[in-house]
């Protein structure tokens, strides 16, 4: 039987279809992990809730619309490690996949959450001293380190954020075998003298990251940290039954 180019042409599409239509990450899975620990002490945290929150988006014009997809959650065990499974996402669809999510939407990658009781989630308050720290490299340029995000203070967050402004950069530590150090909790999370800043572009959600969180100390600043995590997430508490259990509890 003969082939014609069209029909080659139309083999290789349909081939093609589900990757054009949802991207070119099919199947798409990818493993999120890290470690939550005390910001202070750098001792993990067990039976943190972690949650990650997916948007299901389609085009639009101009930006588009997102709704409230998928959220899945986990608990921090005894060493302060946690891992959630779930669509990679893409928060760059692309032309074609922008046209074709008319059809079918596609997943943006993760919203990543931390909530224990008695700590502030997460970026809750700015300039408490809770802080990210996730591993770097770049074998193509021969870079690695741990890139950390850090701020003790309203001052010193204000000044980073007008430093972010003019370079669009994040501050690395140079460090070898930086997610051996992260796992192992060899580091101090603290900034040294020499610090490089470097465009963090190609680091993924899945990159393996540690997150310290900042206690609550006071009966008003842990009434605050109950009140304190975001609206798009509390509207899936029912979704959420790990979650809906800690903001229950009492300190």
């Amino acid at each position: 039987m003969k082939i014609t180019k069209g029909c080659n042409a139309l083999i290789v599409t349909l081939a093609l279809f589900p990757a054009v239509l949802f991207g070119f990450d099919l199947p798409g899975y990818a493993t999120f992990h890290g470690k939550v620990i005390d910001a202070d002490t750098l001792k993990p945290i067990e039976g943190a809730v972690v949650w990650a929150l997916w948007m299901k988006c389609r085009p639009g014009i101009g930006s588009g619309s997102c709704e409230t997809g998928m959220v899945k959650e986990a608990l921090t065990d005894a060493d302060g490690e946690w891992q959630i499974t779930g669509p990679k996402g893409n928060d760059d669809p692309g032309f074609i996949r922008s046209i074709l999510g008319i059809l079918v939407p596609w997943n943006e990658s993760p919203e990543i959450g931390y909530y224990k009781p008695g700590y502030f989630p997460f970026l809750a308050k700015l300039g408490i001293g809770d802080f990210s720290a996730h591993a770097y490299v770049d074998k193509a340029k021969n870079i690695e380190g741990i890139i950390l995000y850090r701020r003790d203070s309203m001052e010193e967050w204000k000044r980073y954020l007008e430093l972010s402004k003019q370079d669009g950069s994040s501050t690395l530590i140079s460090v070898k075998d930086p997610e051996r150090k992260l796992r192992e909790l060899d580091f101090d999370f603290k900034y040294p003298a020499e610090v490089k800043r470097i465009r963090d572009r190609i680091t993924d959600t899945t990159t393996y990251k540690v997150i310290g969180l900042k206690q609550a100390v006071t009966p008003e600043e842990k009434r605050e940290s109950r009140r304190s995590l975001p609206s798009i997430v509390t509207l899936q508490l029912r979704d959420l039954p790990l979650l809906k259990k800690a903001l229950d509890e009492r300190d």
